[in-house]
């Protein structure tokens, strides 16, 4: 499901650019957050003298912000647009463009694009071997095989490949290079 950027809350009373890209990033910190879960961002030495309440529901409304930025990554001038049409205050606007700037968001979403929900290890290299096998079990015969090393987020993985199996891997990268050329050729 996409997510919608909520106009800006009338009744909000905060309305000012430190805090708002201060809440932004500790929201970025702790991200993903659940709604539910604001109350966590800060500590209660942090709050006082403030409105705890006020401070939260900003934080509600800037995590409905940041689910969308983190999802579509609009160009900076076209999100403040955006988030001018939705009648966010300028200082408003202007902290969150500080936090959407920020090195901070720039982790998130880089760390976000290299996480995978499929529980499949991300390749970082691989490395490989070749060699021809003259014997085996003190019979003569020739056969090639490969040994396909893959260093991955979690661990290293060695795959034997018999002649089929590489002679397979050959022809399946074949298609793939094939693919990607003629995308590039567009």
């Amino acid at each position: 499901m996409e997510p919608v950027l909520q106009p800006w809350d009338d009744s909000q009373t905060i309305a000012k650019s430190k805090i708002t890209s201060r809440a932004s990033i500790r929201i970025f910190e702790k991200y993903p957050l659940k709604e539910e879960n604001v109350s966590t961002l800060f500590s209660t030495e942090e709050m006082a003298g403030g409105e705890p309440g006020e401070l939260y529901k900003l934080c509600r409304q800037l995590l409905n912000v940041w689910k969308y930025a983190i999802f579509f990554q609009p160009k900076p001038e076209n999100f403040a647009n955006l988030l001018q049409e939705s009648n966010y205050p300028a200082p408003v606007i202007k902290g969150i463009l500080e936090a959407y700037s920020s090195e901070t968001f720039a982790e998130l979403v880089e760390s976000l694009a290299s996480c995978s929900n499929s529980n499949i290890p991300r390749v970082i290299s691989t490395d490989w071997t070749c060699r021809a096998v003259a014997r085996q079990n003190n019979i003569a015969f020739s056969d090639r095989e490969a040994t396909l090393t893959l260093s991955t987020d979690k661990g290293v993985k060695q795959v034997n490949l018999s002649a089929k199996e590489l002679e397979k891997l050959y022809w399946t990268v074949s298609k793939v290079q094939e693919s990607l050329d003629g995308l590039l050729e567009r």
